[in-house]
């Protein structure tokens, strides 16, 4: 959050001092040119865009932060998009093309111990008693929107102006991924026997192990999300407009069917997997809030 604050205070920064070039070089134009208004203010009508920016996203997995000790922090991004919208006067316009947004989420867990009844090869039956520390999960998804939004503009002058953009987006997950990292222990508790297998590799059951794990997430490849930007924007030419402003974004990426509930969840089924938080969720949502950079150009 104050990385975001950061941010704008810049974006104001570098407004204030649009508006002292703005001024200075009115001046000149009224002394140089005399009878001709070279600050015409542009007509409404098509334009072209794109936009860049930095961003803060976080992926919230519901009923994953009811594990005790699980905590989620968000990560640093970026975004882009490329316009095509049209002005229907100097106030109102609608716009569509493409957005993409890389969100990303680290969840952390100090301590970890699950119980649970499986099968050996022999199809003897067990108890896996899973116990772990210092776990890392970083999530990454990376979506491509189809954006519809309405685009509101209060001008200030001939120049700057006040902007707003709000809308949806129909969102299409590129990449969905995770890492995962952790030390394991794994004992198994034979009843039948009354014995307990541990420290013992080669069967399974090895000692403080260490874990590394790269997977899929299991969401949906579609959802709808809401969109919202604003900031001001200022013409630097007749037809070439910049505008630096503060983005929003909220995506519902659900999750696919096949999902289990936390209480019946495996983060580590066995000494060779780590299972992302993800399959223990009910929901999931991503989002985004940052400052970003839009050039447009008038046809």
């Amino acid at each position: 959050m104050k990385r975001i604050l950061l941010y704008i205070r810049q974006i104001f920064i570098i407004v204030f001092l649009l508006l002292c070039f703005q001024n200075e070089a009115i001046s000149q134009n009224n002394d140089t040119i005399k009878g001709k208004d070279t600050t015409k203010r542009i007509k409404p009508g098509l334009f072209i865009g794109g936009s860049i920016g930095l961003s803060q996203t976080s992926i919230k997995c519901v009923g994953t932060l009811a594990v005790s000790q699980l905590a989620s922090s968000s990560r640093s991004s970026y975004l882009g998009s490329l316009e095509v919208g049209y002005f229907f006067s100097k106030y109102l316009g609608l716009s569509s093309g493409f957005s993409y947004v890389s969100y990303k989420s680290q969840l952390t867990l100090a301590n970890y111990q699950n119980n649970f009844s499986t099968t050996d090869s022999e199809k003897d039956v067990f108890e896996m008693r899973v116990t772990g520390s210092n776990i890392k999960e970083l999530q990454t998804v990376d979506v491509l929107s189809i954006p519809l939004c309405v685009n509101l503009r209060v001008p200030f002058s001939k120049q700057v102006g006040l902007y707003f953009k709000g809308g949806v987006n129909l969102a299409f997950p590129l990449s969905q991924k995770y890492s995962s990292s952790g030390t394991f222990t794994y004992k198994g508790f034979y009843p039948a026997y009354n014995d307990l297998l541990e420290n013992l590799p080669a069967y399974g059951f090895p000692t403080n192990k260490s874990l590394a794990v790269d997977g899929q997430l299991k969401l949906k490849t579609m959802g709808v999300n809401m969109i919202a930007s604003g900031g001001l924007d200022f013409f630097i030419k007749k037809k070439m407009q910049i505008a630096l402003g503060v983005s929003f974004s909220n995506t519902s990426l659900g999750v696919k069917d096949g999902s289990t509930s936390m209480d019946k969840f495996q983060l580590s089924p066995d000494a060779e997997h780590i299972n992302s938080f993800v399959g223990g969720s009910s929901k999931t949502t991503a989002k985004s809030m940052g400052v970003e950079f839009t050039f447009r150009y008038f046809l």
